[in-house]
Order: C-alpha cells, then sequence, then structure tokens
C-alpha cells in the first residue's frame, strides 16, 4: 500500500514537471506567455501594412513566409491590407499604430526607435546567424555592353564599395584596393527603395574618387528598375529580390549586398516573437486578431 502510495506521488511530480516545460516554452516555437497574451487580447484587430505591387521587399517576404501566389508578381496579401510605397513609410504606420505590422528591409529599421523588430522562429536578425528565414539579396542589373563609366562604377560597387556596404548590410565580396578610370559623363539608377540608400551612399562615394562622374539614384520599386532598364531608360536598375526568368534572359545582374527583411511592431506590443506560419496566416487574413495568436 506504501509502494502504491509513493508510486502515485512520482507520477503527479512528473506530470507537473511536464506541464511546467509546457507552460514555460520559449518563443522560437511561436509560443507566448501569459504576460503576452493578456497584452495582445488589447490591441484587438491587426492592422496589416505591405509593400505595393512591383516590391522586390514584398515579393520576397510573401514567398519566404509561403504566401506567394501563381502567376507574374501575384501574391495572397489580404485586400485590405495598407499599402506602403517605400520602407519609411512601414516605418512611420507602424510607429503611429498599436495594432499594426509590418515588414522592411533590415538596413532601413535597425536606427528606428518607434517600432519593435521581432524574432522569427526564434532566430535574431542582429545575430548575424545564417538560420534567419527571411534572408534576401540586393542586385545592380544592367543591358547590355558597358560604358568605361558604368564599368568603372560597377567595379567600384563589388569591389571597394564592399567596405562601405559592410557597415548596415551583409558583404559579399572583399573590399579591394581601386584606382578609376576618371571616366566622365552621367548615370542614371533605378529601383528598389531598400536599396536605393545603400545606392546613393555608394554613388556618393564613387563621386568623391571620380569627380568626372555625375551619378542620380530614384526610387520607385525592383520591377519597374529592371523594366526601365530593358527598356534603356536607365543605366542600372536595383532590385531587392531574385530575378525572374525573363529578367536574367535580358538583363546582366551583380550581385551587390545581402539584406534581411525584419517584421516590425510598434514599440508597445508585447509581443516578441512570430513563426512564418502566423506571418502567412496574417497576411492572408486568416489571422484577424492579435488575440488568436495565443490559440484562443
Amino acid at each position: 500500500m506504501e509502494n502504491r502510495l509513493w508510486l502515485a506521488v512520482l507520477l503527479l511530480v512528473a506530470a507537473l514537471s511536464l506541464a511546467g516545460c509546457g507552460m514555460s516554452a520559449g518563443n522560437s516555437g511561436g509560443q507566448l506567455s501569459q504576460e503576452q497574451v493578456d497584452g495582445l487580447e488589447k490591441l484587438g484587430k491587426i492592422k496589416v501594412i505591405s509593400r505595393e505591387d512591383g516590391s522586390g521587399t514584398r515579393s520576397t517576404f510573401a514567398e519566404l513566409a509561403g504566401f506567394a501566389g501563381e502567376g507574374k508578381g501575384a501574391d495572397l496579401t489580404r485586400e485590405d491590407a495598407a499599402v506602403a510605397d517605400n520602407a519609411e513609410t512601414v516605418v512611420q504606420q507602424v510607429a503611429g499604430d498599436k495594432a499594426a505590422i509590418g515588414y522592411a528591409s533590415y538596413g532601413t529599421v535597425r536606427s528606428a526607435a518607434d517600432v519593435k523588430i521581432l524574432t522569427v522562429n526564434g532566430f535574431d536578425v542582429s545575430s548575424g546567424k545564417g538560420s534567419y528565414p527571411l534572408r534576401r539579396s540586393f542586385y545592380l542589373a544592367y543591358s547590355g555592353r558597358l560604358s568605361d563609366l558604368e564599368q568603372d562604377f560597377l567595379t567600384y560597387v563589388t569591389g571597394a564599395g564592399q567596405e562601405l556596404v559592410g557597415k548596415s548590410f551583409g558583404a559579399v565580396a572583399k573590399a579591394d584596393r581601386f584606382l578609376s578610370n576618371q571616366a566622365a559623363g552621367e548615370l542614371k539608377i533605378v529601383g528598389s527603395t531598400s536599396v536605393a540608400p545603400l545606392m546613393s551612399e555608394l554613388a556618393a562615394a564613387y563621386e568623391g574618387i571620380n569627380t568626372h562622374a555625375d551619378i542620380s539614384v530614384v526610387p520607385s520599386n525592383s520591377a519597374d528598375g529592371l523594366t526601365r532598364t530593358m527598356q534603356g531608360e536607365c543605366d542600372f536598375g536595383m532590385a531587392s529580390r531574385e530575378l525572374k526568368d525573363y529578367e536574367k534572359e535580358l538583363l546582366n545582374y551583380r550581385l551587390i549586398a545581402n539584406d534581411d527583411i525584419v517584421v516590425i511592431v510598434n514599440k508597445d506590443n508585447p509581443l516578441t516573437n512570430i513563426t512564418l506560419e502566423q506571418l502567412k496566416g496574417i497576411y492572408t487574413g486568416e489571422l484577424a486578431g492579435w488575440q488568436e495568436l495565443s490559440g484562443k
């Protein structure tokens, strides 16, 4: 009888231990603490902020989060999502709404004070580890044979300019020494708003080396930049996504940087981690309220 009593006590202790482990599960699996659940319930309906059609950030985010649709530039973003045409607007809208969620380039958001960057699937973007699931690349595309000025600038960007790239993004090559050919002329670079701030810095640095060059950087989106490059309306196109098959056939392109897309919420949002599956649910409309992330 005494042995049976001790066995019952041991089983009870084991059950309570397992329950405790389940309650304290880490955020890496998308679990939420009770404190976070209580805070989320007060936020109400999720205000979804998306980038515009043609945005390389939008297409890459949809693909990596699992809600890319079929066809050219298609995805399954919910119809009532607020649309922002650049990363700065995404940050502003999320900062001004406690119930908002958005996504943007890490290089744009890292210094923003009024928003919070979430870990995704438990991985922190700032850790530098390769397991962060929303990683992408920046490209500079061009059509046909390069002029002396175009070649000189591209050589700088993919060589010595990588030191500048590495300050805010992931460098893709060693920063070699650079001796400019001092070619004169103008360059027009059009495309991704995520790439544009970095390209403006690279252009300014290059102009300091080659004072005969005049470079203009025009932010729009990846699709526009690539299309205008094909049509000969600009010298280079900036893309923050992988080029599509037909684009690869018509253009030459070079990898110039690596970047991460970060998920941001208002600084007063208690959430710290989100999963790719939850992001898919939020952006397709399957999850409409913040409390639904708690599984209630």
